[in-house]
């Protein structure tokens, strides 16, 4: 058995000293703080390149010298008739009626024209017209196409507008006033707003009568149906439907009712889809754009409206 004499240490390798060597080799220097390692990534705390520095500095100054310049703090601009501005005298309202000037300036003289122009003056002006469809290309694009479709030719639950059944009239001035106004569009007193009842969820009607309702609407537009059913139908639908939908089905666009009589289903025509209408109804909704659009582009999406072949 050995003995270890005092004050010799033991044979081995030295252990380095805590503050000797590089962080990369000597995982005990002062550089080196928190974990070692985090999944897998050996993490140095080291000074960031030179050029990051400079290029943090350099924006910090200029971000400052922007809030100054620019009206973005209230007590370092100053308003007026050009609105607020910074310490430059830059303003985003002058800037904008500027922009506007130069624009009334440039636009073509078919423009005054079409400003002047009524719906029945432009429809008979091939020039005018043209000039309409072209302008509302782009306003239908953006605003309309996401529920009617590209050309106009709607889906479930969207009417198609390249044919004459129209809920509230297909006038230039009565669609006009719904893409004003819109329909049942929250917010907006004058929107256009109708409510069939929903004859089956409130109990008005039984399921068979119901049924039986959906041979009689059939039956209107010459779809084939059973003849019985729409008979014991007749009397009910006289006493539900006829002040909205006509005693003919012919409906009303004064208050928005469909025609029962053109097979045109904005909803499906099936039986179940049918029947689904009458027991429960959908109240679609289109947004009021007269507080989206100016007038004169509301009129020009009239225009290319009407020119995917629906009227009156």
């Amino acid at each position: 058995m050995t003995s270890q004499t005092p004050g010799f240490p033991l044979p081995g390798p030295a252990l380095p000293d805590p503050a000797s060597g590089t962080p990369e080799v000597n995982p005990d220097a002062p550089e080196r703080h928190g974990p070692l390692s985090f999944d897998g990534i050996r993490e140095l705390d080291s000074n960031p390149p030179r050029v990051w520095t400079v290029f943090y500095v350099t924006t910090l100054l200029a971000s400052l010298w922007v809030l100054v310049a620019y009206p973005s703090i209230p007590w370092l601009s100053h308003g007026g008739e050009q609105g607020r501005a910074g310490l430059l005298g830059w303003s985003a309202r002058a800037t904008l009626r500027d922009d506007a000037g130069r624009a009334t300036a440039q636009e073509p003289a078919i423009q005054a024209r079409f400003e002047q122009a009524s719906y029945a003056e432009i429809e008979a002006d091939p020039a005018l017209r043209s000039f309409g469809i072209a302008a509302g290309t782009a306003a239908f694009g953006t605003q309309c196409a996401a529920c009617h479709g590209r050309d106009g030719q709607g889906q479930a639950g969207f009417p198609s507008l390249r044919d004459r059944d129209w809920l509230w009239g297909g006038t230039p001035e009565a669609i006009e006033r719904t893409v004003q106004v819109g329909i049942r569009w929250p917010g907006n007193e004058e929107t256009r707003s109708s409510q069939m009842p929903a004859f089956g969820q409130l109990g008005i009607l039984e399921r068979p009568q119901i049924l039986d309702m959906v041979q009689y609407v059939w039956s209107l537009s010459g779809t084939p149906h059973d003849a019985a059913a729409a008979a014991r139908a007749a009397p009910v639908f006289a006493e539900n439907c006829v002040a909205c939908h006509g005693e003919r089905g012919e409906g009303n666009q004064v208050v928005g009712a469909p025609n029962l009589r053109d097979a045109v289903w904005l909803h499906g025509g099936s039986r179940d889809q049918v029947y689904q209408t009458i027991h429960a109804p959908h109240s679609g909704v289109m947004p009021a754009f007269g507080g989206r659009l100016p007038a004169d582009a509301i009129r020009k999406l009239v225009v290319y409206v009407r020119s995917f072949g629906g009227g009156e």
